[in-house]
């Protein structure tokens, strides 16, 4: 790695008269030491100029030796920087601020973190010598903290502005957002993909001029992103704790009925409501945990990854042959409240029996449609799992 290959520094820019010069002249510098260091063949500089109203586009073309390139109005910190992407030439791509904060040099000890076998190397800004503000290292922790619990990847710095990687792996990553959010977004969608996430210590200085970043709705916006994005890959983890937790409503509401049926045979007539509550519970708490297994399954067969249990040959075979069983136990169960409605146009057997066969109807159907769409999904590009890709 590194020989006959191209870096290509992406610099998103909108506004920053201030610090554009200084950044474009250090990273032109720089690629004489990035070349020497890495064995790399080429270091290229693209700025793009996003919808600038002050002189950062006329500073930036007063160097020729970086590439310019201008969005004629604001799209966004993201949209800036797959606009880059897509000038580039290398096939490693690296980005980092205009604001003057991180040291181009960093990339020397990124490409190191690939050239070991990393995905993604990413300059970490949260470490003793950082000038970040008090505010916005707390929040990153908690981002950092947010992605770390729900992916198991670990991640210090979720929104560093200095990264580095393969081309290839952006394409595994798109879409990512327009915004000043597309940094934590790709930094949930990698780390939710099984990404190899490298973190490197990284000078970071004080910002020159105006920062973009509002606190408050950024930071709204940054945790709402990050967890779309491990979702969408993992969506069982939203729906399995739901259904879980109307499982155990069910279960611990349904205790004591159970244990008077147990001890008398029979039920009381005021109990009717807590056992429609109960039959509630369950229905919604199955509905969960079916939809979540479906969703993840689809999840699986769009990215190439596979839930292991979920993948078991057999699982669409079990779900719908358990909720056959459960349909016609269901049926039988309710036969003679049937025959008797049917001949005499009325019912004279305990409700208890009817509820309980409409509850194994409507779990038997549930599961059967389950399995069924289950096996429909395997189907799907990717739904065996035996076009499975890893990072």
């Amino acid at each position: 790695m590194g020989q006959g290959q191209t870096l290509s520094i992406v610099i998103p820019a909108f506004n920053e008269e201030a610090a554009a010069s200084d950044i474009v002249r250090r990273c032109l510098e720089a690629r004489e030491v990035i070349c020497r260091d890495t064995g790399l063949e080429r270091v290229e500089v693209v700025v793009v100029d996003d919808g600038s109203r002050d002189r950062t586009r006329e500073i930036v073309a007063s160097f020729p030796e970086a590439r310019l390139v201008v969005h004629p109005v604001n799209r966004g910190y993201g949209a800036a920087l797959m606009t880059g992407f897509a000038a580039a030439s290398g096939e490693l791509l690296g980005f980092l601020d205009a604001d003057g904060t991180c040291d181009p040099l960093a990339f020397v000890e990124l490409y190191g973190a690939l050239a070991r076998g990393a995905d993604m190397a990413v300059g970490n800004r949260l470490h003793g010598g950082s000038r970040m503000p008090a505010l916005r290292r707390m929040g990153n922790s908690f981002y950092a903290l947010v992605i770390s619990s729900l992916t198991g990847v670990a991640v210090t710095d979720s929104a560093s502005g200095m990264r580095l990687f393969r081309r290839e792996l952006l394409r595994r990553l798109s879409p990512l957002p327009a915004g000043l959010h597309f940094t934590p977004a790709m930094t949930a969608r990698a780390a939710a993909l099984g990404a190899r996430i490298a973190e490197r210590d990284i000078p970071y200085a004080e910002r020159r001029g105006r920062s973009k970043l509002n606190v408050a709705a950024d930071g709204v916006r940054f945790l709402r992103v990050i967890l779309g994005m491990v979702f969408a890959i993992y969506p069982l983890r939203i729906f399995g704790p739901i259904g879980a937790f109307f499982g155990c409503l069910a279960l611990g509401y349904g205790v004591e009925p159970i244990l008077y049926y147990a001890a008398r045979g029979k039920l009381e007539e005021f109990m009717i409501y807590r056992l429609l509550t109960i039959v509630t519970l369950a229905c919604c708490g199955l509905a969960a945990l079916c939809f979540g297994c479906l969703a993840q399954s689809l999840s699986d067969a769009m990215t190439g990854r596979r839930t292991r249990w979920l993948s078991w040959t057999y699982m669409p075979e079990a779900a719908a042959g358990l909720g056959g069983l459960l349909g016609l136990g269901g049926v039988l169960l309710n036969s003679r409240t049937v025959v008797e409605y049917v001949t005499s146009g009325r019912i004279t057997i305990h409700w208890v029996y009817v509820l309980t066969g409409g509850l194994a109807v409507i779990f038997g159907t549930m599961l059967g449609c389950f399995g069924i769409t289950l096996a429909l999904v395997r189907h799907l590009p990717g739904g065996d799992g035996r076009q499975a890709r890893k990072l």
